[in-house]
């Protein structure tokens, strides 16, 4: 296995040198793909080469392939993730600092048939505060909205 790995960074390097668009596709990443989309019975996978490009990809995705989406995002969002809900064309409430209230407040305004998203990190990136994960999961569920963590 070390043998291997040691060929292998020799041969490829040790990191992608930036996003698929700049540095192109390479074997082992669409290898990862195809292990990961088999492992999870899909159709396909998708492996980001850094945690901001998922959150940009994702939110953007996201709220774009659902028709009327409001995305709620937590006013200390790591600016990946504001990048993202922008790109989507959602629309967007801010809620305050894992303020359950001002959330709940901002659920209950929106129709429920509407799709939601209600974007927040566990750990904030900026000043480390942890996340009410359990209180945001169950205010999702009342308001029939999905999380992104």
């Amino acid at each position: 296995v070390l043998s291997t790995m040691h060929k292998t960074l020799d041969m490829y390097g040790a990191g992608a040198g930036g996003t698929r668009n700049i540095s192109g596709h390479n074997r082992h990443a669409v290898g990862l793909e195809d292990t990961l989309a088999k492992l999870h019975g899909k159709e396909g996978a998708l492996v980001f080469s850094s945690c901001f490009v998922a959150n940009d990809g994702t939110l953007a995705t996201l709220g774009s392939k659902m028709p009327d989406c409001v995305i709620l995002s937590d006013s200390l969002n790591h600016a990946s993730m504001i990048q993202g809900i922008r790109h989507s064309g959602a629309k967007k409430m801010v809620f305050k600092h894992n303020d359950l209230i001002d959330l709940e407040t901002k659920l209950a305004s929106l129709p429920l048939n509407i799709p939601k998203i209600i974007a927040f990190e566990s750990v904030y990136s900026m000043c480390g505060s942890i996340a009410p994960i359990e209180q945001i999961c169950d205010l999702a569920d009342k308001y029939g909205a999905i999380t992104f963590l």
